[in-house]
């Protein structure tokens, strides 16, 4: 627990100096996500959406509800995301991925 709380230290003071910085963010959620801190992780990345919205941003948010298995607010995301950046491709395949994988029949609603 030492090494989290000084690596949260860390990241405090990196936030400070970088504020909009992507690539704090996500190292951030990935402190979070990795140490079992989900709701953490989502409150970061929801802040990140905000503060530093970029498609890895909007990325990683997916990619997260997708692995708690919640998979409608994982495509929401995923919708947004594309809204925003149209071209990252990366959403579209994760897109895909949910609804020819991770969706049982009854759940797929195509509108």
């Amino acid at each position: 627990a030492g090494a989290v709380d000084e690596s949260r230290s860390i990241l405090t003071e990196a936030f400070k100096a970088n504020p909009d910085s992507e690539p704090v963010w996500l190292a951030a959620v990935k402190l979070e996500w990795e140490t079992g801190e989900i709701e953490r992780a989502r409150v970061l990345l929801a802040r990140a959406r905000e503060r530093a919205p970029t498609a890895r941003i909007y990325m990683k948010s997916a990619l997260l509800e997708r692995e708690c298995r919640r998979f409608d607010e994982a495509l929401e995301l995923l919708e947004e995301g594309l809204r925003k950046y149209p071209t990252f491709a990366k959403m579209y395949m994760m897109g895909g991925q949910i609804c020819s994988e991770d969706l049982t029949k009854d759940q797929i609603h195509l509108d």
